[in-house]
């Protein structure tokens, strides 16, 4: 009888410290406060989060036409075609084009478009891009919408 006492025993104590091989856990009643000094880590950005190769296009705002149509091609090897037409000026010049390279800044939100002339910079978003003015800030203002350029084709 001793023996069968001893085995149930060690029965029931395997069966209930196994328990389905459940993970046994304790939960804290406590909250956690986080502080305005916790910095939280995002890795997500406009270049590993969007879908960002394609066209855009636009027409920005010109001092002394009737505006820009712009169209930039962003492709996926990180090379850029750049189409400027300024309209209402038939006399003149009016359609310059720029081909090359393009670099992701270091928040990796931003596109910065080299030419031998100067950089353009350009914050990406999902399906546009906001033309950045020299010091790569967003164009503010009355006409903030209009240095926006919309995704066309993918």
């Amino acid at each position: 009888m001793k023996k069968a006492a001893i085995v149930f025993t060690i029965a029931a104590t395997v069966f209930l410290g196994c328990k389905n091989g459940e993970d046994k856990k304790t939960y804290s009643e406590e909250t956690t406060e986080i502080s305005e000094d916790t910095v939280v880590v995002d890795s997500h950005n406009s270049e590993n989060s969007l879908d960002w190769a394609g066209i855009y296009e636009g027409t920005t705002p010109c001092a002394d036409c009737e505006g820009i149509k712009t169209v930039l091609e962003l492709r996926d090897d990180k090379t850029y075609a750049l189409s400027q037409t300024y309209l209402g000026n038939p006399e003149a010049e009016n359609e310059f084009t720029k081909t090359g390279d393009f670099v992701w800044d270091e928040t990796g939100s931003k596109v910065l478009l080299k030419s031998e002339n100067d950089t353009l910079q350009y914050k990406v978003g999902e399906n546009q891009l906001w033309m950045l003015d020299k010091s790569g800030n967003v164009i503010t203002g009355d006409l903030a919408d209009l240095y926006i350029l919309k995704k066309t084709f993918q």
